[in-house]
């Protein structure tokens, strides 16, 4: 696989994706976490069945990257009407603004571990095909790695970073799947209400938050555009929105690039050719 800074990223053989079925080729996918800057390390890991473990550098350019900062209000208002949906999280008397500092804080860690945990085994197998799909006739609302801070009257009481980008269409806009892939998870998840996660193989997931309801089940294979549930407020959502997310590894990624067909094209799609001739 490869090592980016401390992190591991598993490769899986490319047999089935070549014409060779013999090749020893292996594929990985990596990418660089949003806090991973210019000094980065990153180098190749191979070890045989004796055990020997060997490690490689290899080119590569990473570019400066800001992220846009963002201000979040919260209102009494929006404290009465979401801080309910979490009194069951916490097992304390804790209410308003101190309730909410708990939850945008302990309970999104722990969401975030779920989401890692969840996303730990993936199948050894490429789903998917083509570009991934993006929510049709949608206004984007938040960006990938926006560095939130969060204000209660005229007071910053928080920061967090938003590991996704929103999308709002209609009222419970039925929500297609990016792409081809297995179901791994469909039910509720804290701050992020009923969400949906598909393996789309390989070490490649996509996640889709705040819905209003499912259309699928966990162990489902689903297609691209296939609908798989609908937009919504729950978890800690203010208005009706999907929260769009995707990980390689157990790391989040902009959803963006893999939206865009050029950026695919070049980065991931001429190197599985490569692989097959």
């Amino acid at each position: 696989g490869v090592k980016v800074g401390n992190n591991f990223f598993p490769g899986y053989s490319a047999a089935k994706l070549s014409n060779n079925p013999q090749t020893n080729l292996y594929l990985c996918f990596f990418a660089l976490d949003y806090k991973q800057d210019r000094k980065t390390q990153i180098s190749g890991l191979a070890e045989d069945t004796a055990g020997n473990l060997s490690e490689a550098g290899f080119y590569y350019y990473i570019k400066n990257k800001k992220f846009k900062q963002d201000i979040i209000g919260i209102s009494d208002r929006f404290l009465a009407a979401k801080m309910p949906e979490f009194n069951h999280f916490f097992k304390s008397e804790t209410q308003g603004i101190d309730q909410f500092l708990l939850v945008n804080r302990k309970l999104r860690q722990q969401n975030y571990n779920a989401f890692i945990e969840k996303t730990a085994q993936s199948d050894a197998v490429m789903h998917w095909s083509g570009v991934f799909h993006r929510l049709p006739r949608a206004s984007p609302k938040a960006g990938f790695a926006d560095h939130r801070k969060y204000k209660y009257n005229n007071k910053v009481i928080d920061r967090q970073v938003h590991l996704g980008v929103d999308l709002a269409s209609t009222a419970h806009a039925p929500i297609p799947a990016s792409n081809a892939g297995k179901v791994i998870f469909s039910d509720r998840l804290g701050i992020y209400g009923r969400t949906v996660i598909i393996d789309h193989g390989l070490g490649l997931f996509s996640t889709y938050s705040h819905l209003s309801s499912f259309a699928i089940q966990a162990g489902q294979m689903v297609t691209r555009d296939q609908i798989i549930g609908h937009s919504g407020k729950s978890g800690l959502a203010g208005g009706d929105h999907l929260h769009f997310g995707m990980l390689v590894h157990n790391t989040f990624v902009d959803p963006k690039e893999w939206w865009d067909p050029t950026w695919l094209k070049n980065n991931i799609n001429n190197k599985i050719n490569a692989i097959k001739d």
